[in-house]
């Protein structure tokens, strides 16, 4: 019963998860083994759901809906008190999702007029409480019940994105505890990584930096919207974007990179954070900054940036051992991906709730405490002295370095391909909602629809970030990255030839999740093949590479909105993000050890 609007769809999905366990080599009787604690807290929920529900059925009163909250809090401490079990952590957190959801929505999980209509549910509000039904002026609509399965299916239901990880987390958790070959594992690797103070510390600073960017943003873009209006607003958003990207372009590749090299990169991340607090701290000068104000800020952001992310890349393998190099990319990956999700969620409550103001000085502060957070790591010195610092000569001998290695020349050439790709695609989702999905919607429609795809995507990238470590102990990351590629490809030619919502939803989704499996993949490949001298010079010039691409994806993409639309726009998009992978699978050189063996099924992630 906590999966809102489709528990006999978790009950099916849990019963094919299961037969398949013997296709796989999997013990069944290993499930019989497993001894869970606080189990008393799962029956009080389902015991208070099955009564809610069925057994004393009335109409919506704040004491239903707040005993349907307290099953939801009940059940996900049953599943922190069991989090050490394969799976749980996924099942949490689509539990917290839909927790989010329907707390928002005073009890009742919010189901998507599309969704209702496409499952053939009744649109209209019932009379006895449900927990599902469609809502008014739904708050954090796209956790909702924004997917269906058709009516013309059995079973046809409606299900939102933390049903999506309840019925996965399930399923994993049912493979690996009965050592199923199914599902590769990442054998702990996780919790491993949390036992080192200094990337734990790293990982921390940058998640906060992250969400505090996020927030920011929203901020930022509401202010200007308030003060600039009509066409303005969109040049406007347009200067802000490239005073933040060009300048990091060029400082990172000229500059930032040799730095990396030859000085001590927690300085310069110290100092890139004490720099960045100190910029937007500035717009707490003047009660009203003036666009100028705005644009020197991201610039200041652009180039402190350009330091401190090189640093952050090029000192991962320097505080993890090698053989979690890749889980410690998709641990920062993964809160990377919620920051994206939930920054301008709360940036628009602060906003709402505040002021933009005080927002600004809690990004300020955010950056201050992830300074606060490295000065406590342990980095080693530069291998060579800064004596012997010749900024020309450094630079000289990392682009000869990049341009006579195949892997860091063939990443960099596949990566700013697949980022023109990628910029071409994303400013017009705006219009691609308005022309294509919501011909006939309002504004209220087009924002909430633009805000469930948006969701989709970010869950996939979510969702590809913790499972990257897993895939990578059965395939190479030199196979990983095109074959990653040519997934989002198919994915955007298929949303390129369909008007339906739900196969924009599903195809994101899927498309969301190869992302971020081929971003942790080139990021581990150039840190584990590069050595250490060189590092941080590679991975400016590889923020410099993608930073130019977007900026060239962005200019691309409103000449083809303009002569194809937003749908033909998406078709040359896929082609060319299937023409990377292809160049990707061509110019990346042979995986030089063995194919790895997958660890045993029995580890949790």
């Amino acid at each position: 019963m906590l999966l809102p609007g489709g528990a006999v769809l978790l009950v099916l999905f849990v019963a094919v998860a299961t037969l398949a366990v013997p296709l796989f080599r999997g013990r069944l009787l290993r499930l019989a083994e497993v001894r869970f604690r606080g189990t008393w807290l799962l029956g009080l929920a389902l015991g208070m759901q099955l009564w809610i529900l069925t057994i004393a059925p009335g109409p919506r009163t704040p004491a239903r809906e707040a005993a349907y909250v307290a099953t939801y809090v009940l059940a996900i401490g049953f599943l922190f008190l069991n989090r050490r079990i394969p799976g749980f952590w996924l099942v949490g957190m689509g539990a917290v999702m839909n927790l989010a959801a329907i707390a928002a929505n005073g009890g009742v999980m919010p189901a998507a007029e599309h969704a209702l209509a496409r499952a053939n549910l009744p649109l209209e509000v019932p009379r006895f409480f449900t927990n599902s039904m469609p809502v008014e002026h739904p708050r954090l609509a796209f956790l909702g019940d924004i997917f269906a399965v058709p009516a013309s299916w059995p079973f046809s239901n409606v299900f939102s994105a933390g049903d999506v990880c309840i019925a996965l987390g399930a399923a994993l958790a049912i493979h690996r505890i009965s050592g199923s070959h199914l599902l590769p594992s990442g054998a702990g690797q996780f919790v491993g990584l949390l036992r080192e103070r200094s990337y734990r510390r790293l990982w921390a600073a940058q998640g906060i930096s992250n969400l505090g960017d996020w927030v920011y943003a929203l901020a930022v873009a509401a202010t200007l919207s308030d003060r600039v209006g009509g066409p303005q607003l969109a040049t406007s958003l347009s200067i802000l974007l490239i005073a933040q990207v060009a300048p990091a372009a060029v400082f990172g590749v000229l500059f930032a990179g040799p730095l990396v090299d030859r000085r001590s990169r927690r300085g310069l991340m110290i100092w890139a954070d004490v720099l960045r607090a100190v910029a937007v701290g500035s717009l707490l000068v003047s009660p009203a900054p003036s666009p100028g104000h705005f644009y020197a800020v991201a610039a200041a952001l652009g180039l402190f940036g350009a330091a401190f992310q090189p640093s952050l890349m090029a000192s991962i393998p320097n505080v993890v051992p090698r053989d979690r190099v890749v889980a410690a990319n998709a641990l920062v990956a993964a809160t990377y991906h919620l920051a994206v999700m939930a920054g301008p969620a709360l940036g628009a409550f602060l906003v709402g709730a505040l002021d933009p103001r005080p927002v600004f000085g809690l990004n300020a502060a955010s950056f201050v405490l992830s300074a606060a957070l490295i000065v406590g790591t342990r980095l080693p010195r530069p291998a060579r002295p800064d004596a012997e610092a010749a900024p020309l000569r450094d630079l000289r001998e990392g682009m000869r370095y990049i341009l006579v290695t195949p892997l860091v020349r063939g990443v960099l050439v596949v990566t700013g391909i697949v980022m023109l790709a990628a910029a071409t695609k994303a400013p017009l989702e705006p219009l691609f909602v308005r022309d294509v999905l919501t011909p006939q919607g309002d504004f209220a429609d087009r924002a909430r629809v633009l805000g469930m795809i948006t969701t989709a995507w970010g869950l996939g990238m979510l969702l590809g970030s913790v499972g990257a470590p897993a895939l990578a102990r059965r395939w190479h990351r030199e196979h990983l990255l095109p074959a990653s590629i040519a997934v989002v490809g198919l994915a955007v030619l298929a949303v390129s030839r369909t008007t339906d919502f739900q196969t924009v939803l599903l195809a994101w989704l899927v498309a969301g999740a190869a992302n971020s499996v081929g971003n942790v993949s080139y990021e581990s490949l150039l840190q584990e093949r590069t050595p250490d001298a060189f590092r941080g010079r590679v991975f400016a010039a590889s923020e410099a590479v993608l930073d130019g691409s977007y900026l060239a994806g962005a200019f691309l993409a409103g000449m083809l909105g303009v002569w194809l639309g937003a749908s033909g726009a998406f078709l040359v998009s896929g082609v060319i993000l299937l023409s990377a992978a292809i160049l990707a699978r061509a110019v990346l050189p042979a995986p030089r050890r063995p194919r790895p063996v997958p660890a045993p099924a029995q580890g949790a992630t």
